[in-house]
């Protein structure tokens, strides 16, 4: 059994990263045996390609404004792996960790044995989940999607409601390589009269969208834009009219008002079930004090230093969308940017070679990571370096960053989560 989270990582590390068997056998299996510690609480489900994690952000700090116990299950981490399971916004202890793991490693072996296939990783941390929200008796519990919906380990939850963000290409080799395709995958957390809420716009999305929700007997809601007025960044963040009130969001971007917007519908259906009348102050604070990391967030501002874990095209537009804002208060960017092999990097350079003056392509250590030169490769090398070591890049590009520049460091959140710690650790040795 396990005594130190080392050992836990260790074990997580030798599960499947993925299942070639798509189903939800295993882990239904796993929490039959367990007594289905998922039915012991109220559960909000959030899928969408971008912006998942924001939402649940968001719907969280609501409800604990309000005065609940909330968990939420979130990936990837950024820091630290205790992130991706949390009440209140604290991050589960590594005591906890260590208990519930030991609770629930028994019972993955004898799914295992049973069904002769072995759990993933991501439904191994989702059990784990499970069980610790039922012992802390939340009042909600947050699940934001891992990869798709139909067959993700999440969906074996009964929610009262259901969010679903933009939808844009990613995860093609596993989940379809057109748009269609993948709002199908995505539409499957829908249940039977468990309503969905979406901010997506696109026409042949929303068809995908309304029928399934038809053939599974359910409704589907998309977010008035209308709803939304007076939208402006700010030095620190966003700030918006909804329903003729003003709000403010920690967080930079249009898309952050969209995914706020969608957690205010989740968050006044799930009042509105307990014939509660939202109140404003709760939405507002709620708002106010959240914070995600890695999403184009601020790490230091002298000299300014942008990071955003821009890893599709979608992204890539809408991070390009955000950055004119500096760009028209005369800053000049310089990027730095690194990517995982399966990923549309050539489509995601050319936007942001649109604004950086510089762009320098990097790589940093896991499996997955591209080279900088296959980077490099597929631009058109005006303006363009690249450099493997990471470390190197930032040490050299933090130094001639001068008034009136900013440094953004872009690409892969596994990437994002060494550049924070870097700065972090500069931090500690000032």
């Amino acid at each position: 059994m396990f005594k130190t989270k080392a050992d836990l990582l260790e074990w997580l590390g030798s599960q499947n990263k993925f299942s070639i068997k798509l189903h939800l056998s295993r882990i239904q299996r796993a929490c039959e045996l367990l007594a289905n510690p998922q039915e012991y609480y109220q559960k909000v489900h959030i899928a969408g390609t971008n912006g998942k994690g924001s939402t649940v952000n968001y719907l969280q700090q609501m409800l604990i404004s309000t005065n609940f116990k909330v968990g939420s299950f979130i990936s990837p981490y950024i820091i630290t792996f205790n992130e991706r399971i949390q009440i209140n916004g604290t991050y589960i202890s590594d005591a906890d960790l260590i208990k519930y793991a030991n609770l629930i490693y028994p019972v993955v072996k004898q799914v295992e044995a049973e069904l002769n296939d072995e759990m993933t990783e991501f439904e191994v941390i989702t059990l784990l989940a499970f069980v610790y929200f039922k012992a802390e008796k939340v009042d909600y519990a947050i699940f934001e999607v891992g990869l798709g919906g139909r067959f993700d380990a999440t969906n074996v939850i009964n929610p009262l409601v259901c969010g679903i963000t933009n939808i844009s290409y990613d995860h093609i080799g596993v989940l379809g390589d057109t748009l269609e395709a993948i709002a199908y995958e995505k539409i499957g957390i829908a249940k039977e009269n468990v309503p969905v809420f979406t901010t997506e716009a696109r026409k042949n999305v929303l068809e995908v969208f309304l029928d399934y929700c038809d053939k599974v007997k359910t409704k589907l809601y998309k977010c008035d834009d209308n709803e939304i007025s007076d939208a402006h960044f700010t030095d620190h963040g966003m700030t918006f009219t909804y329903k003729d009130k003003a709000f403010y969001l920690p967080m930079l971007g249009y898309h952050q008002v969209k995914n706020a917007h969608l957690a205010i519908k989740i968050y006044e259906y799930l009042l509105k079930l307990r014939k509660m009348t939202p109140d404003v102050e709760y939405i507002y604070n709620g708002l106010k004090g959240a914070k995600w990391s890695g999403r184009l967030e601020i790490i230091n501002k002298n000299p300014l230093v942008i990071v955003d874990g821009t890893h599709n095209i979608d992204g890539a537009i809408t991070l390009v969308e955000a950055m004119k804002y500096y760009i028209n208060k005369g800053y000049t960017i310089h990027t730095v940017f690194a990517a995982l092999k399966d990923k549309d990097t050539f489509n995601i350079l050319k936007q942001l070679q649109k604004i950086s003056k510089t762009l320098t392509l990097t790589s940093f250590p896991f499996y997955r990571a591209n080279s900088a030169k296959n980077l490099y490769e597929q631009t058109n090398k005006i303006m363009v370096t690249y450099d493997e070591d990471y470390i190197n890049v930032l040490n050299t590009r933090i130094k001639q960053i001068n008034d009136k520049e900013l440094l953004l460091v872009t690409g892969s959140l596994y990437f994002i989560s060494k550049v924070i710690t870097y700065f972090n650790q500069l931090d500690k040795d000032c």
